[in-house]
């Protein structure tokens, strides 16, 4: 009887570890490994071209014997994400309309978040940007909006005086546009 305990013991260790094997043998790990290469969101200005107006909509232009002004807008030669506009010798009620595209040079999507008038001191105008919605204006990568940022001197100007400005234009990844709240 002993011998048979034995047997059956011996028996059972035998087919427990024929289980054991048999069940290691029917699992597997399977790994992932992955790689994310995160893309950027890159603006600057390209082409410009100025044009001046007596009106704000560019309809009727300045009579050629009226214009003693200079005037002129250009991407910074070393930081093409700083527009230049240069006017000299403007007089007030003239419209200086400086086109300008913005071009996407990222690998994402971006909007215009924001676009304005830094406020940096008193500046006797207007400063406006036409399209009115150039907030809200999603550029893919590779493409442009063309904006037009309008100066408009008023009567407030002071005679030979050097008036400055600053307007930003914040662009955001395509997915974190805010919408502005009327």
């Amino acid at each position: 009887m002993k011998n048979k305990m034995i047997g059956i013991a011996a028996v059972l260790l035998i087919a427990l570890m024929f289980a054991g094997v048999s069940y290691a043998l029917w699992s597997k790990t399977l790994y992932i490994y992955g790689t994310v290469d995160t893309g950027d969101v890159d603006a600057k200005f390209g082409d410009t071209w100025c044009e001046a107006s007596m009106d704000q909509e560019g309809q009727i232009p300045v009579p050629e014997e009226k214009v003693t002004f200079t005037f002129e807008c250009y991407p910074d030669e070393e930081d093409p994400q700083i527009l230049h506009v240069v006017i000299t010798d403007l007089y007030p009620s003239i419209w200086i309309h400086c086109y300008f595209k913005i071009w996407n040079t990222g690998t994402v999507p971006w909007i215009v978040q924001s676009a304005g008038l830094v406020p940096n001191g008193v500046f006797p105008g207007d400063l406006t940007f036409t399209p009115v919605d150039l907030v809200g204006t999603q550029v893919e990568p590779g493409f442009f909006t063309v904006a037009d940022l309008e100066i408009h001197l008023t009567n407030d100007a002071l005679e030979n005086s050097v008036y400055y400005f600053a307007v930003e234009i914040l662009v955001v990844q395509w997915n974190e546009y805010v919408q502005p709240q009327p």
